[in-house]
């Protein structure tokens, strides 16, 4: 080949790379997280709380059995909400409470800090009912009353 051919060649090249650029599209960007998965692991962390205060206190057991169990049942239909929206890719199992509770060591405080994580849960579910599309606001409304009753259990 000339030296005239390998001119040509290498400029044909140096145009052919920025349009072969411009022809390739951003990448992806990652969807957002899922706003329910915080409502999935409060309610998770809650019900882990709720199951530590009923095994410490009889004197309160059954009602933070209950908070336990209601709790436990939101988080079951949140994560198969979000997993309906966005099913997982793996087969592994959506991530949980992984560290246990810190549960104070008088009945009195575990019970008001159950409250206040039912608080907090209620607030934030109100919130999130006002952000997320109407389909799914049903959803975290029913979040948010059912800790509205769950405190009402505890006082």
């Amino acid at each position: 080949m000339s030296r005239r051919g390998l001119l040509r060649l290498g400029l044909l090249a140096a145009a052919a790379l920025p349009l072969a650029a411009a022809c390739t599209g951003q990448p992806a960007a990652p969807p957002a997280p899922d706003p329910l998965a915080d409502l999935a692991r409060a309610a998770e962390t809650d019900a882990a709380t709720a199951r530590e205060v009923a095994a410490r206190f009889p004197g309160v057991a059954a009602q933070a059995g209950l908070v336990a169990t209601n709790r436990s049942a939101q988080a079951t239909a949140l994560r198969k909400e979000i997993d309906r929206v966005a099913p997982p890719t793996s087969s592994t199992p959506a991530p949980t409470a992984n560290s246990a509770p810190t549960v104070p060591g008088d009945q009195e405080s575990a019970v008001a800090a159950l409250v206040s994580a039912l608080t907090a849960a209620q607030k934030q579910a109100a919130e999130a009912a006002l952000t997320v599309p109407s389909y799914r606001a049903g959803l975290v409304g029913s979040v948010a009353a059912g800790c509205a009753s769950l405190k009402e259990v505890l006082a």
